[in-house]
């Protein structure tokens, strides 16, 4: 179970999640916030409760680095990080004062967007039902997790890569996709209800690129929905390992409807990759940011590269996603697992972006490739981006955007009513 996870026992007045009368049974019960007296912390626990002196987000800056869950995760790649993993800075005005932390307002804040072409993908042989990809319900966010190549010239695994511009090698690997809801960014201070995360690996020196798209309530995502049909069969592995352990407790609400249940995962070839996110969006250009991660220890090592136009996902998709993540249950203790503050939030608040550079990168910048080698141009004339950019906002830099981000109170981050 992740070192992250809290250690707790489900509120009396929802002590089981009920279950849609579906062929594939989507978790629909709502955890509220847990009482503190029925948590026992692990070591490295943090939760999104605003007015938790403890564990809040006031109180990251407090957690031992090395005792959480992205440590772990990311301190066999410590060689090739610029910053050592075994220091917290998620005091962002004591370690960055103020202008490196994310997540972040997105907006245009210099004119120096250095890449030179669009972000180039190869899609991969790797499928979400291979056995060595991992999908994991995490206590804030989804995550498809992929196997690491020990060298890059092995063709096995086939994972999803990318060529990202501004000289940081051909074709990386991709190593996780996390999908996080709400979306932590803003952009030109709208909010959005996720963002998916594409993390890739770089072994010289620089720090990690994060390609991050941003989704609102909209239509219906195929695409989406291949892959939250895998995570709800690890919802329902982890709920049938519980009922197994507690079936006499449980029979008078579920009956027998579980009892024949399997869960495995099925051996098909669909692939499915992160990519075809970016196709949606149906733009080649970006925000760009140096910036760290939105959860302890907060490091600062990643280069975030945020697609300038969101895609659609439904609010049946969206509720789905919310309710795998704050109704799962560790398997082997059955505890609920989820960090989720009494708005239902896994959302950091937006860190002070007042002296942040942020560039932004237009059709000026760079033509998508098949419309360079049809029109044999490189890049387009300032003035004309409509003709070219689905979203041609903000495409002049203003030191108007340099803004400090306000003090907040629990009740002014959030617009949902609490979960109750």
């Amino acid at each position: 179970s992740p070192t992250a996870s809290p250690t707790v026992s489900p509120p009396k007045n929802d002590e089981n999640p009920t279950l849609s009368p579906m062929n594939n049974l989507h978790p629909t019960g709502v955890i509220e916030k847990l009482p503190k007296d029925n948590i026992h912390i692990n070591p490295g626990y943090f939760n999104y409760d605003l007015t938790d002196e403890a564990y809040g987000p006031e109180a990251w800056g407090k957690i031992e680095a090395t005792d959480t869950d992205e440590y772990n995760y990311w301190k066999d790649l410590q060689e090739y990080l610029p910053v050592s993993l075994t220091e917290n800075t998620c005091n962002s005005a004591k370690f960055f004062n103020g202008n490196r932390a994310s997540p972040v307002d997105v907006r245009a804040t210099e004119d120096d967007c250095k890449e030179y072409h669009e972000i180039r993908t190869l899609d991969g042989s790797v499928t979400l039902q291979s056995n060595n990809v991992d999908l994991q319900i995490r206590p804030n966010m989804l995550r498809i997790s992929y196997p690491r190549r020990k060298n890059k010239k092995d063709l096995e695994p086939d994972v999803p890569t990318v060529d990202v511009p501004q000289g940081w090698g051909k074709f990386l690997d991709v190593v996780r996709v996390d999908f996080v809801c709400p979306a932590e960014h803003t952009l030109l201070g709208e909010k959005f209800d996720c963002e998916i995360r594409i993390y890739v690996i770089q072994k010289a020196g620089r720090g990690v690129p994060v390609i991050t798209l941003l989704a609102k309530v909209g239509k219906f995502n195929n695409h989406l929905q291949e892959a939250l049909d895998e995570f709800q069969k690890v919802w329902e592995s982890n709920d049938n390992a519980c009922q197994k352990s507690n079936r006499n407790l449980r029979s008078s609400q579920l009956g027998s409807k579980f009892d024949n249940e399997t869960n495995t995962r099925t051996l098909v070839t669909s692939n499915w990759n992160p990519w075809k996110f970016m196709q949606q969006t149906k733009s080649y250009w970006f925000y760009g940011y140096s910036g760290g991660l939105t959860e302890p220890p907060c490091s600062y090592f990643l280069h975030w590269r945020i697609i300038d136009t969101p895609i659609e996902l439904s609010e049946e998709q969206l509720q789905q996603m919310k309710q795998l993540i704050m109704t799962n249950r560790d398997p082997i203790n059955c505890k609920y697992t989820s960090v989720h503050n009494q708005y239902g939030s896994f959302a950091r608040p937006l860190q002070d972006s007042s002296r942040l550079l942020i560039h932004r990168c237009t059709c000026t910048d760079f033509l998508p490739d098949k419309t360079r080698k049809k029109i044999n141009k490189k890049s387009c004339k300032r003035g004309t981006e409509d003709e070219w950019m689905p979203n041609p906002t903000d495409l002049i830099p203003s030191p108007e955007n340099l803004i400090e981000t306000p003090e907040e109170t629990p009740g002014e981050t959030q617009e949902e009513v609490p979960v109750v």
